[in-house]
């Protein structure tokens, strides 16, 4: 166990900027106003925006699309990197918690665009433009030709279970146990430090255990829709959730894959299982469902924003906040591009 983290009660330089800060977070009369706007007119707004900066430096070598997607991602950056300068060193430490998440992301990422031979630049794309590895590790990593290289330079999981996965994958030819392996690597390490924090960190856990439940649904519904073997589903599940404890899950990985959409009616994730009941019962594409579960995650999220606004919650609401301002206007300028109607793309945002 960590050694424990002595906390201030409050911080309050710290916590007015972070304050200020999410006020000038875009709000739910401004994606109105974007919803009209057409491809240009979004450029402009965000060019009077808290993105102008990013916009301006950028637009000596970017354009269009382009141009506001790399502002946005630059304007990230320079958000997170703000905590860390308004931090004490002990707020830091919650604040490189939470970021480490993108470093398992981005390797996930890599490996499987490796997996599907894409280029270095199509793979860069999707990446996340934030984590604790150093631009210079990431390019690195990415310049490795395969996958195997790729998890023992990571160095996210140690040495026996990185060989053991990269054995698995050379007979199996499958990413599915490396990604479960690396999430869950994931989890254990941001519980251990939660644990370290026991009374500031409570919302921090609470989300996480939010998120395990929406990876275990994810997780049983693919792998009983593809046919797999109960004893090898155990495998890939975390097991541990908020809603989902140890015994339900254990009971629906016992179960059919109908049996388990049946379960699932039972639970707090009854809106979003009854919305999309007919394409689960039928086994068509879950990426709709997926979708919804995620935004059902997002917006749990952004409740912490409303709560203790002088503690450590509002730093980590502001920084699942900002996350979703740049996944949402994102999602705006592509349906834009793509001729979207109002409607469709409304659905597609995560508003409080």
């Amino acid at each position: 166990m960590a050694n424990k983290i002595k906390l201030q009660e409050c911080y309050p330089y710290t916590y007015v900027r972070v304050i200020t800060m999410k006020s000038k977070l875009l709000g739910r009369d401004d994606y109105n106003k974007l919803l009209k706007m057409g491809f240009n007119e979004i450029a402009k707004y965000l060019q009077d925006s808290e993105y102008k900066r990013e916009i301006n430096e950028l637009a000596i070598e970017l354009s269009g699309a382009d141009l506001l997607e790399a502002a946005l991602d630059k304007n990230l950056i320079a958000s997170y990197n703000k905590l860390w300068r308004i931090s004490p060193d002990e707020l830091d430490l919650l604040i490189n918690a939470y970021v480490k998440r993108y470093d398992y992301f981005n390797i996930k990422t890599i490996i499987r665009g490796k997996f599907a031979k894409l280029s270095e630049e199509e793979i860069k794309k999707v990446l996340k433009p934030v984590g604790m590895f150093s631009s210079k590790f990431i390019d690195k990593i990415i310049d490795e030709d395969s996958v195997e290289k790729i998890i023992e330079k990571s160095k996210l999981l140690n040495k026996k279970v990185a060989q053991k996965l990269i054995k698995d994958f050379k007979e199996n030819q499958s990413l599915l146990m490396i990604e479960n392996v690396l999430d869950k690597a994931y989890f254990d390490f941001v519980f251990e430090f939660s644990e370290t924090i026991p009374k500031q960190g409570h919302l921090f856990k609470e989300f996480l255990l939010n998120e395990i439940d929406i990876l275990n649904i994810k997780q049983l519904l693919r792998l009983k829709k593809d046919g797999m073997k109960n004893s090898d589903i155990e495998e890939h599940i975390c097991m541990v959730g908020k809603e989902l404890k140890k015994e339900n899950v254990s009971k629906m990985i016992k179960q059919e894959y109908k049996d388990v959409i049946k379960t699932l009616l039972s639970t707090k994730f009854k809106p979003i299982i009854k919305k999309h009941f007919k394409t689960l019962e039928s086994k068509e594409s879950l990426v709709n469902f997926e979708n919804a579960l995620d935004k059902y995650l997002l917006k749990k999220s952004l409740s912490l924003l409303h709560q203790n606004p002088l503690s450590i919650d509002i730093i980590l609401g502001y920084m699942f906040a900002k996350e979703i301002e740049v996944k949402n206007i994102k999602t705006l300028v592509k349906a834009k591009q793509l001729g979207m109607d109002e409607e469709f793309i409304s659905q597609q945002l995560i508003v409080n």
